[in-house]
């Protein structure tokens, strides 16, 4: 194989072993007010749980809940969920967004 041609191929190689790229999930605002009207991580967990959820790590992150674990679906994920509400807000799989609220 000529240089020429396999230059391309090592930069395709090379791409392929970068990390995916990652949405700055720093963007996330829940808006979700003082924290003394938040619900417990706790409350999260069992909703998630009794949803088919199984969380492997969760904690605040800003102003939203962040929770890594998997889905009902086997996905691994990480996910920020409205710490009032409990409403998922995204939920993200290797940088891929699998959902987001409208």
């Amino acid at each position: 194989m000529t240089l020429s041609r396999l230059l391309p191929v090592a930069a395709a190689l090379a791409a392929a072993c970068l990390p995916a790229p990652l949405l700055a999930h720093g963007n996330v605002t829940c808006n979700a007010g003082p924290k003394e009207h938040w619900k417990s991580l706790d409350a999260l967990k069992a909703k998630l749980a009794a949803e088919g959820w199984k969380v492997t790590k969760a904690h605040p992150s800003k102003d939203c809940y962040e929770v890594y674990g998997i889905t009902p679906e086997g996905d691994k994920v990480e996910s920020f969920w409205h710490p009032v509400s409990l409403e998922k807000k995204l939920v993200l799989r290797r940088g891929q967004v699998l959902y987001k609220a409208p």
